[in-house]
């Protein structure tokens, strides 16, 4: 599995949503698990980025929405047109992995047609599987256009769901780990990028104590400029922070090197 976190921070009117993710890869069926060298980052336009969760085996459902994104500037327009690759996806999948191997149809077009011909305990039994059948993919899609700040999360059965108002949102192995975090601290959007930069770091952080959570962490910001990636080197020196921070084994408030922090970053541009 993975980690993802997300927040939107809307400090001095100058809305701004952060994306964090694990570089943590699974196969579908959890026997295979590994770290690779590149984030788990997608850049679909210039202010949208999709962080992705669970099978590593449907790559090709971000790059056909990522094609069909271009020139669209509203995140709500690009969340449907993942909702509509995924429910695509998970048809395709329900045709080859229940329809066709348990009752020798083809597609969906098929079996409505010959649902009549079939017994009752058929058809039951074949709309529990198809009912119960999960991808075992999320994607959560992070962007700004002219209404602000959005935290999507597109997930089984292909559905999107939005955590604007929230203003955060984990998803993954630790979520709950890592949701403790934001509700110790009051999470409200309305604090310094800094804050909500170490927030997000540390909801991470505790995440791993759930197992399943890699150790890299990649780290973006968006906001009406564009897309910027966090310094690796920033990214080290969060970790001496929460190291140093837990030494006391006491949570506590934002001190200097949080606040004074110096975020480098750079500038990631779409393919």
């Amino acid at each position: 599995m993975t980690q993802l976190v997300a927040t939107i921070c809307q400090c001095d009117n100058k809305p701004k949503v952060i994306g964090l993710t694990d570089r943590m890869l699974s196969s579908s069926d959890m026997t295979l698990t590994f770290e690779r060298d590149e984030p788990k980052i997608e850049i679909i336009t210039n202010k949208s980025a999709v962080l992705t969760a669970g099978t590593l085996d449907e790559p090709d459902l971000v790059r056909e929405v990522k094609g069909k994104a271009r020139g669209k500037e509203k995140i709500r327009e690009i969340a449907e047109l993942f909702k509509e690759e995924y429910q695509n996806l998970r048809i395709r999948h329900i045709e080859d992995e229940i329809l066709n191997p348990f009752a020798g149809i083809r597609t969906f077009t098929d079996y409505h047609e010959k649902q009549r011909t079939l017994h009752d305990s058929i058809v039951f039994d074949l709309n529990e599987k198809i009912r119960k059948y999960c991808v075992g993919l999320t994607l959560l899609l992070i962007g700004m256009d002219d209404q602000g700040g959005h935290i999507i999360q597109i997930g089984d059965p292909g559905i999107w769901r939005s955590s604007d108002n929230l203003g955060f949102l984990c998803v993954g192995m630790g979520d709950r780990h890592a949701d403790n975090v934001f509700a110790w601290y009051k999470y409200q959007s309305a604090i310094s990028l800094n804050d909500a930069i170490y927030i997000t770091f540390e909801a991470k952080k505790k995440a791993e104590a759930a197992g399943g959570v890699g150790q890299a962490t990649d780290i973006i910001i968006i906001d009406k400029d564009g897309i910027e990636l966090i310094s690796q080197e920033t990214v080290s020196v969060l970790e001496g922070i929460y190291n140093e921070r837990e030494k006391t084994r006491e949570r506590r408030g934002f001190d200097k090197s949080i606040t004074e922090l110096e975020i480098q970053t750079k500038k990631m541009e779409t393919s």
